[in-house]
């Protein structure tokens, strides 16, 4: 059509930020994420996104930082060997883009407004 013929996944930013909270990486449940991900209409193309402008704007911290904290500060030289916090936090930003671009949609949308990511 003309015009934007796709559906903004707003349930996929959400449900990052809520199992970034609420629940250690390591009893996430893969069943649940699944199904947040692939949850849409069988013919609607679909953006999926991980983390939105929405939440920096509201206050909240962005993935990067909820995983890497305090420690993205002085722990990123290129001078020295990152340590065991911010190595897991590259990690898991990295995974969870990947799943949420391998399932989320159609689609993927960066969001730029992070101190680390992309």
């Amino acid at each position: 059509g003309v015009g934007f013929d796709y559906r903004l996944g707003m349930a996929i930013p959400d449900k990052w930020i809520k199992l970034l909270k609420h629940t250690p990486d390591e009893e996430w449940g893969m069943l649940d994420l699944v199904s947040t991900l692939c949850n849409r209409r069988y013919t609607e193309r679909t953006v999926a996104y991980s983390e939105s402008h929405d939440q920096a704007l509201v206050g909240d911290q962005t993935i990067a930082f909820r995983l890497m904290g305090a420690e993205m500060y002085e722990g990123m030289s290129g001078l020295t060997e990152p340590s065991a916090v911010i190595e897991r936090g590259r990690c898991l930003h990295m995974l969870i883009r990947m799943v949420t671009m391998g399932l989320g949609g159609e689609a993927y949308l960066t969001f730029m407004g992070n101190e680390f990511g992309h």
